[in-house]
Parts: C-alpha cells; sequence; structure tokens
C-alpha cells in the first residue's frame, strides 16, 4: 500500500468516527465542515509565508564604530593636496548656503540672526580654517583643512600633511571662504554636526573664551 493510500485509508475512517459520534444537526455535514477547515488552514499558511519577519539589518553603535576606530586619524594619515578638492567642494557649498554672492549683513541688521543661524548649523568638514585666540598657545596660527568635525573638536591638516586636534571650546577660528574671512567661536559649535543642525545657537558678538 502507498503512502497516499494510506493517507486516505485514515482520513476516511477519522470521517466515520465523526459520523458516528458527533452530535447530528439539520443541515450539518461532516464533509463540509471539514472542507471548511482545510480552506481556512491552506489560506492561514498563504499568510504565515507573506508575514514572514524581514531581517533588520545591525547598525554599529557610537561606542563600536569607536572601537573600530572609524572616529581616529593618525597623525601623518593624510596628505594635505589631497583635501584641497575637498575645501573647493566646501566653498561652493558654503557660499550658496550664506549667499555670500550678496553682501554680508551687519549685526545689526534683520538678516544677522538668519545668516548666524545658517553658519553655525553648516558643515564644516573641508573648511579651510586657523586657530587666531586658544587659551592653549601652542595652538595659535595652528591651520589647516578640517578633516573631521566631532562634538569638542576639529581635526584639521596642515600643509606640512599634519593631523592635529584642536578643541572647540578654548578656540577663536577664522574660517576661509574664497576672499572672505569670518571670525567664528568654537564654544558654540560643541555639538555633533547632525544634532547642531536643528539647534539655535545664540548670537554673541564677543563670548569669553
Amino acid at each position: 500500500m502507498s503512502n497516499l493510500e494510506i493517507k486516505d485509508a485514515a482520513s476516511q475512517s477519522i470521517v466515520n468516527f465523526l459520523k458516528t459520534h458527533a452530535p447530528k444537526y439539520e443541515g450539518y455535514s461532516i464533509e463540509t465542515e471539514l472542507k471548511k477547515d482545510f480552506l481556512l488552514a491552506k489560506r492561514k499558511s498563504k499568510d504565515k509565508k507573506g508575514k514572514q519577519k524581514t531581517k533588520k539589518s545591525k547598525i554599529l553603535t557610537r561606542n563600536e564604530k569607536k572601537a573600530l576606530g572609524f572616529y581616529s586619524i593618525p597623525r601623518n594619515s593624510i596628505q594635505y593636496n589631497d583635501m584641497l578638492a575637498l575645501n573647493k567642494v566646501w566653498s561652493e557649498y558654503i557660499s550658496q548656503l550664506l549667499e555670500l554672492k550678496e553682501q554680508i549683513p551687519d549685526s545689526k541688521s534683520s538678516n544677522w540672526v538668519q545668516f548666524t543661524q545658517s553658519f553655525y548649523r553648516a558643515d564644516f568638514h573641508g573648511a579651510m580654517m586657523e586657530v587666531v585666540r586658544s587659551k592653549c598657545p601652542s595652538y595659535v596660527g595652528k591651520k589647516g583643512i578640517c578633516v573631521m568635525d566631532t562634538k569638542n573638536t576639529f581635526k584639521i591638516v596642515s600643509e606640512d600633511n599634519i593631523v592635529t586636534t584642536i578643541p572647540k571650546k578654548c578656540s577663536v577660528f577664522n574660517l576661509f571662504i574664497k576672499d572672505i574671512i569670518i571670525c567664528i567661536f568654537g564654544k558654540l559649535l560643541c555639538a555633533r554636526p547632525a544634532e547642531r543642525s536643528n539647534k539655535k545657537v545664540k548670537s554673541y558678538l564677543h563670548p569669553d573664551l
């Protein structure tokens, strides 16, 4: 006897058992009810196939990225000349963001707040900057292109291909945008770039270091 014949015989024996022992009602049919159950079972199995759980891609946490070395740039690992193209792109980006084709607004004008907010929320990767004041005298005069903007520091590469980490909080920077120089206080930039883009910064003209 084949497997199919065995299954048919087993199914028929169950039907016969139900016919003999199940309560009989008018309009009630064992075969009909079993077919309903079977159809529902097929429908459920299709639904289950359609609702297969998709695997969620694992996103690295900040600590995991740090452990892998995402935030560390060796002192002699970047060539200044390689960053000049990035600086050119940044100059175009910041010029459009601040609308520098027009005159920079005066600090007493109605456009000054909007100008300063746009500037402080900008991305500084690729910016040419120089430290003009600092609580640590050894940083004063350091100039280069920003290769990393973190919560509390700027990492810049200078013309001698040396990467230097400059703390924001105790420094004042000059930023060079084509033929324009803008002075910026690092203490107002002590936030991650993504967080800073949604943060409103008070417009101080001369905050203390």
